[in-house]
């Protein structure tokens, strides 16, 4: 009886697997495998600007252009540039005058007033003299342009009580060769 068992056994197996398929008739592909080559991007070169400028002390000229002009905190922003239009740059001595005037608008009825009206405040720099640097000056991101910041501008206490006052600044710059004109400016130019 072992071997009707047995035999039974195999027969029932072989139809239960088969061929390891229900259905032989369906063809099963498979999808195409695509390959996508890498993409290939060149080394990014960064190039420094290029500045159309010249150093100060190689300048035969200068010419100094006031962008703006806070006449209550002093803030001063300015181009420098030579009469070519070049941007000077390594800019460091300089002379900055602010100046407190009594305003047209409202003069005075005591004649001797104006000695305290006219006053100014002074700054200077000589990069030749160690620590003889008052303010601030400090270069922007684009060549030529600077600002000029102090913290202890006040000309209103060194005008008479009550008086009503025109700012003005003066501005020179110095290079090894040559230097600005000074001429007032208003804090609306």
């Amino acid at each position: 009886m072992k071997v009707k068992y047995l035999s039974a056994i195999l027969a029932s197996s072989l139809l239960i697997f088969g061929c390891n398929s229900d259905n032989d008739d369906e063809v099963v592909t498979e999808p195409p495998v695509v390959v996508i080559p890498p993409v290939v991007v060149p080394p990014v070169v960064v190039v420094p600007p290029v500045v159309d400028g010249v150093s100060i002390d190689d300048a035969s000229t200068v010419v100094v252009k006031l962008d703006t002009f806070d006449s209550i905190t002093g803030a001063l922003s300015f181009t420098v540039a030579n009469s070519e239009g070049k941007a000077l740059t390594n800019v460091a001595n300089y002379d900055i005058v602010y100046f407190g005037f009594p305003d047209p608008a409202s003069p005075s009825i005591k004649p001797k007033a104006w000695k305290r009206w006219h006053v100014t405040q002074n700054y200077q720099c000589d990069s030749t003299a160690t620590d003889s640097c008052t303010g601030t000056l400090e270069a922007t991101d684009t060549a030529g342009k600077y600002t000029f910041n102090v913290s202890d501008l006040d000309l209103q206490s060194k005008a008479s009580a009550n008086a009503e006052m025109v700012f003005k600044v003066a501005v020179q710059i110095k290079g090894a060769l040559a230097s600005n004109e000074i001429e007032l400016i208003d804090p609306s130019n």
